[in-house]
């Protein structure tokens, strides 16, 4: 028995054995194929990795020693709290920096928050540009940040002939100076974030140098400086302008011929002078309309405005319509002034505002409906006086976001499966509910009697 036992025990270790044999062949294998791919799959790879740990593959394989000098992705990170990180974060990006090989940038994301050197900065800025950088991304996290610090946003920058994305982002006390030598001539992307423009001529010429723009994002930014925002560019095809407000004295022009998609988000005065011309061109839309609050009143009741922005916008395909609820029932329950849309195919309400029978009514191919129910639920439910003929005869797709139990948002169900003739598909998201509840939620939906036979319903 003895023997047997000894027997087995020596089998099970030379299992072992052999299993760690295999385990470290596998390994070693695995190791070959990596260090087999050619250099610019293993440079594609490093480009996922963040900077620092791209450095440390040099100790991996002595193939791969000098590797991360040919990196034409660089990531720099300095939004550090402590001192001596953010020093030893300058000292690793001017020696990273130092070693690089004198090959282009393909794309340059550099991210500093209080504390880094803004001589540093515009070494780093100039290294890029002077490398032929094709994607920039400058975000400075910093109120001590001004203008004047960042000498090569002006000098090089705005005159980068390599360009073809820009993403400026920056707290309000970074004042855009546009220099009268601006010249982006190969410019796809500007994106602008926080940042307040010094006056209405830098904007302009900034982007009079973008001879090939296509997609431009005013994210947030002040324009207090401004009299006037004017967007006037014959390539734009992406336009989003939203996240802060329009002074009363100031007037926002948008003429853009080729324009696709535009998301407006601003609140604006009854005294904002709005002028969308020439958007014959726009098949995408998102607006959030709003008034900002006059000094002791609650809203400014003046939505002529408004009426005009939706005019301008009624060749799109897709319609996003958000916003203050009580400001978008005030135009919804003005049925006569709602232009019609004659090409919207899909329409998605940030709510179920009163009168949105009236915006069905103006759109009489539409096919796809969707309420965002998160913010804004219907609070009474009236039966519209008439069915829209879209519900009876075209709608295919409905879908209802974040539903919570509320009794008027199944009778706003009911009604919609009832009249809707040839839909094809009912999808509700339920939220902030139990499990038993949501089911019980689900049976109740799908009892509910349907006008189309081939509506399949789906609960999410």
């Amino acid at each position: 028995m003895a023997i047997k036992r000894k027997q087995g025990s020596a089998n099970a270790e030379n299992l072992k054995t052999r299993d760690v044999k295999a385990r470290r062949i596998d390994e070693e294998d695995l190791a070959d194929r990596l260090s087999e791919l050619p250099d610019h799959v293993i440079l594609h790879i490093m480009s996922f990795l963040p900077i620092k740990e791209a450095v440390r593959t040099c100790l991996l394989s002595t193939r791969w020693k000098d590797l991360f000098t040919s990196i034409s992705n660089i990531e720099l990170d300095g939004v550090l709290r402590n001192k001596a990180l953010r020093n030893r974060f300058m000292k690793f990006s001017d020696g990273f920096l130092s070693l690089r090989k004198d090959i282009s940038v393909d794309r340059f994301r550099l991210c500093c928050g209080p504390g880094i050197d803004h001589r540093k900065i515009n070494e780093w800025i100039l290294y890029a540009v002077r490398h032929g950088v094709r994607e920039l991304d400058l975000i400075f996290q910093s109120r001590s940040f001004e203008t004047r610090h960042f000498t090569e946003l002006e000098f090089t920058v705005f005159t980068c002939k390599t360009l073809l994305t820009l993403r400026l982002f920056n707290l309000p006390s970074l004042v855009l100076t546009i220099p009268t030598h601006c010249c982006l001539p190969k410019l796809k992307v500007l994106h602008l974030t926080f940042l307040k423009f010094s006056d209405d001529e830098s904007i302009r010429r900034l982007l009079s140098s973008c001879n090939s723009l296509e997609e431009l994002l005013v994210q947030s930014c002040e324009l207090s400086n401004l009299n006037k925002l004017s967007v006037c560019h014959p390539t734009l095809k992406r336009l989003t302008i939203n996240g802060g407000h329009i002074d009363p004295i100031c007037e926002l022009e948008i003429n853009t011929p080729n324009l696709v998609c535009f998301d407006f988000g601003y609140f604006y005065c009854e005294e904002t002078r709005l002028s969308l011309i020439n958007l014959n061109s726009l098949s995408e839309a998102r607006i959030c309309i709003g008034f900002i609050a006059k000094m002791f009143s609650n809203f400014c009741n003046d939505t002529a405005s408004a009426f005009d922005l939706m005019r301008a916008l009624n060749c799109v395909q897709s319609f996003h319509l958000t916003g203050i609820c009580l400001e978008i029932q005030a135009i919804l329950q003005s049925p006569s002034l709602i232009p019609e849309f004659p090409n919207l195919t899909s329409l998605k309400m940030g709510a179920c505002y009163a009168g949105w029978e009236n915006m069905l009514v103006r759109c009489p191919c539409l096919e796809t409906l969707a309420f965002e129910l998160e913010d804004f639920g219907p609070v009474d439910w009236h039966t519209p006086k008439k069915d829209p003929s879209c519900l009876q005869h075209h709608i295919k797709a409905i879908k209802i976001f974040a539903l919570k139990r509320k009794h008027v948002e199944f009778q706003l169900i009911g009604y919609l499966l009832k009249k809707a003739g040839v839909l094809e598909s009912l999808t509700v998201e339920i939220k902030s509910v139990t499990k038993r509840e949501q089911r019980m939620m689900s049976k109740n939906i799908c009892a509910l009697p349907k006008a189309s036979k081939k509506c399949h319903i789906l609960i999410i």
